[in-house]
């Protein structure tokens, strides 16, 4: 209702109320949280931390968003798919090693002295028999430990300053894996270079006189490229399988060999007995090279003595 003779009073503002207060909760010198701080200004130099650490209990800002990757650089033909390019390349190298499995090799023993003197042949054709001479070279055989073995002693020659290569087998996911530089897979990009060089030449001079090498044989033709050109101190062999008819078996003057502990193993190759293995096994030994072994079962250390006193040296046995 209107007052008579005049506006309307207007209503009174409601009133406001005051801010709430906030109170800061201090920290006890003695807190937990409390660090010293020559530690806690060691601890930002180590984190890269330039701004002093946040109260205790505010919230954790959110983390920034990530940066956006770079943009490719220009690139024109095939190189433009990058390392795809790479990668189907190594797929197609892959593919030249499976091609060189052959099923028979492991089960024909009748000629296996043959196709070990092809191998003389091969290195001819890869120009490597004069630089594998040069190599420094530790040679093992065995039937167990023997890639163990082969692991630590360039684990070791590694940790004393020299440069190293190792060559091992099976490999488990990768055939890289075989090959080691300085304790390291050899990249993918020297593997491929190393694979077309020894692969292209022997593809040019091998024909119906002379095959390609089988897959371990050609494995271990490519260790010697590598170790050769990488110009390592000292090369590690694994013999892959035996040892006096082995691919690895041409170098003629090695630093020093090793068998490991002999057993039974590849029985249709090597033999029925430990005498026969134990043969095979010494076959790696050479005049004049220091040559070690573990107690070994009596009848194959026999034949490991018998061999080095042929030899004219002494074989060092783990513990005598």
């Amino acid at each position: 209702m209107r007052a008579s003779g005049g506006a309307s009073p207007r209503p009174a503002p409601p009133k406001r109320s005051a801010p709430p207060t906030t109170t800061k909760l201090p920290v006890p010198a003695s807190s937990s949280l409390a660090m010293p701080a020559p530690r806690l200004a060691h601890l930002r130099r180590l984190l890269s931390l330039h701004s002093p650490p946040p109260h205790p209990l505010a919230p954790s800002p959110p983390p920034p968003p990530p940066p956006s990757p770079p943009p490719p650089p220009p690139m024109a033909g095939a190189a433009q798919a990058g390392a795809a390019t790479g990668s189907a390349e190594y797929e197609e190298v892959l593919g030249c090693l499976a091609s060189l499995i052959k099923q028979k090799v492991r089960a024909d023993t009748g000629n296996r002295g043959n196709q070990w003197e092809l191998m003389a042949k091969y290195l001819q054709i890869l120009e490597l028999e004069e630089p594998i001479t040069r190599l420094k070279v530790v040679h093992v055989a065995g039937t167990k430990g023997k890639g163990s073995t082969c692991t630590f002693a360039e684990s070791i020659l590694r940790s004393c300053g020299f440069r190293t290569g190792l060559f091992t087998s099976p490999h488990l996911i990768d055939v890289r894996e075989r090959f080691r530089l300085d304790g390291l897979d050899i990249s993918e990009e020297k593997f491929i270079r190393y694979f077309w060089w020894c692969w292209n030449k022997l593809k040019v001079k091998t024909g119906d006189d002379i095959p390609m090498p089988a897959y371990f044989r050609f494995l271990a033709l490519l260790a010697f490229k590598i170790f050769s050109d990488e110009q390592v101190d000292v090369a590690v062999l694994e013999v892959g399988l035996g040892g006096k008819y082995d691919a690895t078996n041409v170098v003629k003057a090695p630093v020093v060999c090793g068998i490991s502990s002999l057993g039974y193993d590849h029985m249709e190759i090597l033999g029925n007995s430990l005498v026969e293995i134990a043969g095979e096994k010494a076959g790696i030994l050479k005049k004049g090279v220091p040559a070690y072994t573990v107690p070994q079962p009596e009848e194959a250390m026999s034949v490991l003595k018998q061999r080095a006193s042929e030899l004219g040296f002494h074989l060092w046995t783990h513990g005598n």
